[in-house]
């Protein structure tokens, strides 16, 4: 078999070129730091890497989530808590006033705080975040949710609660709509208010009640009517007699199932409404306070009035510190979650960037001999090369 000139040449220029090649090769290997420069160097790996890369998309885009929902519920958290100390000054003012030591000069001084902390409370609820978005407006975020005039409330954002994904099967809300922190409060002492007509004409005082008896309760409308001086009767809301007794400012009052306390001197006639707690709101509470405040109250009927007045504004005012109590801390819940949740993604994009390095990234160490040995390879190629270049009959004759 015969081996022409061309032939060697050819042959030692194909071993230089292939060991340019690998050189080549690994320098980019060990320059970029991965192995997979193409998807053709490991189709199957590359497809898992892909998958990997996306896997670590949504691990981001979840922390991404979690980080936006923090912001906006540590936002309502403080304007809660806010709200909170709020109301509490509120209820401090109102016990201040139901006092029988107040005149209706002091009483007003008191009013006039309460619509300072009216005025605080509204424009608390009428908080934006830092982009500009009001917090408590729902999906209506550009619009300012609250405004009082003349004693209505009116909302107008609405119930919306955005959603979002936390991890694949968890995701949060990130703020409530004020509808929901603001309103929907239970009024009364939960199960039922007391209110006293505006004919009386005793001096009797009476207070927010209480369920003795869920069994008996049956949720109607009643009215406790002092009859006599010193005796009462409760119709239902047939006018049917279900229940009579002598007054006595020490012994309270019970029947279908609930117990009120009653003091004060009466006088025949004077009725009391008993009915199931309703819903209100936080403005129209401490409204409704401050204008009672503002009343003046020059008999011992207008002071009973005052009083009966004040302790069913502060019923009412404690059910909203429940309320928004129950909100901070339903908002606090959530934070956790959030917390929770982020470190599950975090391990969950180590593990996966752990998995994704052993894939596409190279091995520096192992390269860097590749590197070597392919380089002593190209060097005896060349050298191998330049001697065949030299072989010739003409150097021998």
């Amino acid at each position: 078999m015969r081996i022409s000139s061309s032939q060697i040449f050819q042959l030692g220029l194909t071993g230089i070129a292939n060991n340019q090649a690998k050189l080549n090769r690994t320098q980019q290997e060990i320059s970029s730091g991965q192995r997979l420069l193409n998807a053709s160097d490991d189709p199957v790996g590359a497809v898992r890497a892909v998958g990997i890369d996306t896997a670590i998309a949504k691990a981001e885009q979840y922390v991404e989530n979690g980080n936006y929902a923090r912001t906006r519920l540590s936002n309502q958290e403080s304007t809660v808590s806010s709200v909170i100390n709020a109301m509490q000054r509120v209820n401090e003012l109102t016990i201040q006033a139901n006092n029988a030591s107040q005149s209706n000069e002091t009483r007003a001084a008191i009013a006039r705080e309460v619509r300072e902390q009216f005025d605080n409370i509204l424009q608390l609820a009428n908080t934006r975040a830092s982009d500009g978005a009001y917090l408590f407006s729902g999906y209506q975020e550009q619009s300012q949710p609250f405004s009082f005039s003349n004693g209505t409330l009116q909302y107008h954002g609405d119930d919306g609660r955005r959603e979002l994904q936390l991890g694949p099967s968890r995701s949060v809300a990130d703020a409530d709509p004020g509808s929901r922190v603001f309103t929907g409060i239970r009024t009364g002492n939960g199960h039922f208010t007391t209110s006293g007509a505006a004919t009386n004409t005793g001096s009797v005082v009476i207070d927010s009640g209480s369920v003795t008896d869920y069994g008996v309760w049956d949720q109607r409308n009643y009215i406790l009517r002092f009859s006599a001086a010193d005796s009462w009767e409760v119709l239902d809301d047939t006018a049917t007699v279900i229940a009579t007794g002598s007054y006595d400012e020490q012994t309270d009052i019970s029947f279908a199932g609930v117990t009120i306390a009653v003091s004060g001197p009466a006088a025949a006639g004077d009725e009391f409404a008993i009915a199931p707690s309703a819903r209100d709101d936080i403005f129209s509470i401490v409204d409704r306070l401050a204008q009672a405040l503002e009343t003046p109250a020059n008999s011992g009927a207008a002071r009973a009035s005052t009083n009966n007045a004040l302790n069913q504004e502060m019923s009412n005012i404690a059910q909203a510190l429940d309320h928004l109590v129950e909100i901070q801390t339903s908002i606090g819940t959530r934070l956790n979650v959030i917390d929770q949740e982020e470190d599950i993604n975090q391990n969950v994009k180590l593990q996966l960037q752990e998995s994704l390095s052993g894939i596409r990234d190279v091995d520096v160490v192992e390269a860097a001999t590749r590197f070597n040995q392919t380089l002593v390879a190209l060097q005896a190629s060349q050298q191998a090369f330049a001697k065949v270049q030299q072989l010739s009959l003409f150097n021998y004759l």
